[in-house]
C-alpha cells in the first residue's frame, strides 16, 4: 500500500496592475486640489469679495451716469448755477464724489492685494503646517517636499490671478465710461495704476506668493511669518509707487509744445517751471512755487517734464520685470531652504 502523495495547491500568478500615470504624475494636481479644499471657506471668502469688487464699480458708474441723466433731463448740465438746478447739481456732485470715493476703495485693495496674499501664503498655507508638523503627512502620500511647495503656489496663483484679471477689466471699464474725464483719477494714480488690466497686477500677485512662501519656510511660525511676509511685500509695492516716474524717462515740453499740451490727454506731470537761455532748468518747486523766481533766474520759457499716457505700457513693461525677476529669485531661496533645512 503506498502511502498518499500531498501536492501543494497550484500558486496563481496576482492580477496583472492596472495600467495608468503614476501617484507621483498625479501628486501636483491631486495636492493643488486638496490645497484649494483645504482652504475652500478661504477660496469662497476671496470670491466673495472679488464679486463685492465688481458690484461696488457697477454701482459706481450706475450711480454717476444716474446722476448725469439727471441733470440732462432737467436742461441743467450747461449752467448748474441757475436757482431751479441748484439741487439738482448738488445731487450730482454727491453722486460723482460717492462713486469716486466707492472705485478709489476698490483701487486701493487691488493695490494692497499682493501684500495680503504674501500673508496668507506665508501664515496659514505654509508656516501653519510646518509649524503644527502636519507637512509630515503630506509628504508620505506619494508627494516630494517639492510638490507639496508647487501645488500651494499653483492653486493659490491660478485662483488669485483669475480673480485679480476679472477685477481689472471691470475696473478699465468702469474707468472708462466715467462720466466726467477727471474721473475717478488719472491712469498713474497708484490705486488706478494697480488696477488696469495691465501685466504688474499679475506680477505683483505672483511675487507676493513667492516671498510669501520663502518667509514661510525660513519663519515656520504663522503669525510671525504672516506679518513679516505682508510688510515685506508692502515695502517693495511702496517702493515701486514712490520710485515708478524713474523706470522710464520722461518727455520734456516747452514753449509752443507745452502751450498745445491739453490737459485731457491725462499727462503725468512731474516737473515743471522754466528754462534760461543757455538751456539750464529752473524748476518751480525750487522756487518754492514764486513765479517771479524763476525770471530772476534767467527764466525765458516755460517747461514739463511728463509721462503722457503712452508711458503706461513701457512703464508697465519694466516694473513687471523687475517683480518677476524678484518673484524667481524668491522662489529658488524657498526651494533651496525646503531641500536644505527641513527634513
Amino acid at each position: 500500500m503506498s502511502a498518499p502523495t500531498l501536492t501543494s495547491p497550484a500558486k496563481t500568478a496576482p492580477p496583472p496592475a492596472a495600467k495608468g500615470p503614476s501617484p507621483r504624475k498625479l501628486s501636483l494636481l491631486v495636492f493643488a486640489k486638496v490645497t484649494a479644499r483645504q482652504h475652500r471657506w478661504t477660496v469662497w471668502g476671496v470670491i466673495a469679495l472679488a464679486a463685492v469688487a465688481v458690484a461696488v464699480l457697477l454701482f459706481s458708474v450706475y450711480w454717476s451716469g444716474h446722476a448725469v441723466n439727471v441733470l440732462k433731463t432737467a436742461d441743467c448740465v450747461k449752467d448748474t448755477r441757475d436757482p431751479d438746478c441748484y439741487q439738482l447739481a448738488r445731487e450730482y456732485f454727491d453722486a460723482q464724489l460717492l462713486a469716486s470715493r466707492l472705485t478709489e476703495r476698490v483701487g486701493l485693495g487691488l493695490l494692497l492685494l499682493p501684500a495680503a496674499v504674501a500673508g496668507y501664503m506665508a501664515g496659514p498655507l505654509v508656516a501653519r503646517e510646518l509649524e503644527t508638523g502636519t507637512y509630515r503627512l503630506a509628504w508620505t502620500q506619494s508627494a516630494s517636499p517639492a510638490r507639496w511647495l508647487a501645488a500651494k503656489l499653483t492653486a493659490s496663483a491660478v485662483i488669485t490671478v483669475v480673480l485679480v484679471v476679472v477685477v481689472n477689466l471691470v475696473f478699465r471699464w468702469s474707468w472708462d465710461d466715467a462720466p466726467d474725464a477727471d474721473y475717478p483719477s488719472s491712469w498713474y494714480d497708484p490705486t488706478v495704476y494697480a488696477s488696469l488690466p495691465g501685466t504688474v497686477p499679475v506680477a505683483a500677485t505672483l511675487f507676493g506668493l513667492a516671498l510669501g512662501a520663502l518667509v514661510g519656510l525660513l519663519i515656520r511660525r504663522t503669525l510671525p511669518a504672516l506679518l513679516t511676509s505682508a510688510l515685506l511685500t508692502g515695502g517693495v509695492i511702496l517702493a515701486f509707487v514712490k520710485y515708478r516716474h524713474l523706470l522710464w524717462p520722461t518727455e520734456t515740453l516747452t514753449g509752443t509744445a507745452l502751450g498745445r499740451s491739453d490737459r485731457s490727454d491725462r499727462s503725468w506731470t512731474l516737473e515743471q517751471g522754466m528754462l534760461t537761455s543757455s538751456g539750464q532748468k529752473v524748476s518751480l518747486e525750487d522756487c518754492r512755487w514764486d513765479a517771479g523766481c524763476l525770471t530772476r533766474q534767467g527764466g525765458v520759457t516755460d517747461y514739463a517734464d511728463v509721462h503722457p499716457q503712452s508711458h503706461f505700457w513701457p512703464l508697465q513693461l519694466v516694473e513687471t520685470g523687475i517683480l518677476l525677476a524678484l518673484a524667481a529669485l524668491a522662489l529658488l531661496a524657498a526651494f533651496r531652504v525646503l531641500r536644505s533645512r527641513l527634513p
